[in-house]
């Protein structure tokens, strides 16, 4: 028996309680078709695009049910993501310009936020840059378009250490002394 043989015994006696019934023909046809593994050159990249762009289309024409044809997306997605993170840099965007943009895509108005941000006076000074959101509109906000609070404030990597206050080597108060 061979030692890749053998290996493979083994892991089947050892994961059999860890594995899902995604093994049907649909998943292993993908799998034989375009291999799920690392993304690292441009090539691969574009393939695998073309490969999430053909899946999404299938499933949003209502032609799936399939679970393996999911989980196959999702991870392929995963292996896409961590290349771009990996290659390609993100431009940051202010939360004015993202509020701006996710009012024209869901097509709103300063008015529809209004309870959400505080009125609607409150609304248009942020989209004027007169004022910054506050982490209650953010969260307002997040809830309301079902994103993460980092579209608005951006992942905590990006803030930079000497704009935070240290607090660490602030000298303390000093209480006043009782005078008699």
């Amino acid at each position: 028996m061979s030692i890749a043989k053998k290996m493979m015994d083994t892991l089947k006696k050892d994961i059999r309680p860890y594995r899902t019934n995604v093994a049907n023909s649909s998943y292993m046809h993908l799998i034989g078709l375009f291999p799920l593994q690392i993304v690292t050159t441009k090539e691969q990249h574009v393939a695998a695009l073309k490969v999430i762009e053909k899946l999404i289309t299938f499933i949003n024409e209502g032609n799936i049910r399939d679970e393996g044809i999911k989980i196959y997306l999702m991870t392929l997605s995963e292996l896409v993501a961590d290349y771009e993170r990996k290659n390609y840099s993100t431009p940051s965007v202010s939360e004015t310009d993202m509020l701006a943009y996710l009012m024209e895509l869901h097509g709103l108005n300063q008015k529809d936020l209004a309870a959400e941000i505080g009125g609607q006076s409150i609304v248009s000074k942020i989209l004027n840059g007169e004022r910054k959101l506050n982490l209650r509109q953010i969260k307002a906000l997040s809830d309301r378009f079902k994103i993460s609070p980092e579209v608005f404030i951006g992942p905590i990597s990006e803030f930079e250490p000497n704009k935070i206050k240290n607090t660490k080597n602030s000298k303390p108060r000093s209480k006043s002394a009782k005078t008699s």
